[in-house]
């Protein structure tokens, strides 16, 4: 004698689906919309991502240009000095003969190369990412053209919304030295190309623009932005 189960009833407002699922090819064009559309939308991101850490680095760059004002009103007009020359006349380096100007404690400026001093662009963790233009503390002992005129003072700077004061920094020091090239490839303490095919530069009058290196920099042209009296 055959047995038959009754099935349990279907609950209220249930039906059974009338369509049908993907199949295997319609998934992989799913997949391959999505795998496009990332495409499209990845280098948009980064390109995006780049424009922001450029405006971060610029925005920290015046920062340090209004700290070298705020210092240069203290101490006679004077520029601060870089590793290049501070110990020697018993200076502190801008590093940290700016951090009050800039609101951190001297005892624990090192800090700032983590934040402030650091470009956000630098893949390096930490460290100089700018560089301070050397001519500010070069004297007439020194190997530049233009000696022995000096460029100590702020004021002494002929055209100071010419005349670079930072700079974007490819090395482990904290100073950049322009008074030894003699040509563009002799740069390579300068990260030319950090923001891709440029980079920020702080100039004495303390605004930043972008540039690229040639325009900073071509002795062919008779372009030279470092040397305080060819800067023009």
């Amino acid at each position: 004698m055959k047995r038959f189960v009754k099935s349990s009833p279907a609950p209220a407002g249930w039906r059974r689906p009338a369509g049908r699922g993907f199949t295997l090819v319609e998934l992989l064009v799913v997949i391959a919309v999505i795998a496009l559309l990332a495409g499209l939308l990845l280098p948009a991101l980064a390109g995006a991502k780049a424009r922001a850490q450029g405006v971060l680095c610029a925005g920290q760059m015046r920062q340090l240009g209004l700290a070298v004002r705020l210092y240069a009103d203290d101490h006679g007009d004077e520029f601060p000095r870089s590793q290049h020359s501070a110990f020697a006349h018993g200076q502190l380096t801008w590093g940290r003969a700016l951090a009050s100007q800039l609101g951190a404690d001297t005892s624990s400026w090192t800090n700032l190369l983590r934040t402030l001093y650091h470009c956000p662009a630098d893949r390096r963790k930490q460290g100089w990412s700018y560089g301070l233009n050397v001519y500010f503390e070069l004297g007439p002992e020194d190997d530049y053209a233009g000696k022995p005129q000096t460029w100590r003072r702020v004021s002494s700077v002929p055209r100071p919304s010419q005349t670079v004061l930072f700079a974007e920094n490819a090395s482990e020091a904290d100073h950049i030295m322009p008074n030894f090239w003699t040509a563009a490839r002799d740069a390579v303490d300068v990260a030319s190309r950090r923001h891709g095919r440029a980079s920020n530069y702080a100039f004495v009058d303390g605004h930043v623009e972008g540039r690229t290196f040639g325009t900073i920099y071509d002795p062919a042209r008779q372009i030279d932005h470092w040397n305080p009296s060819l800067a023009q």
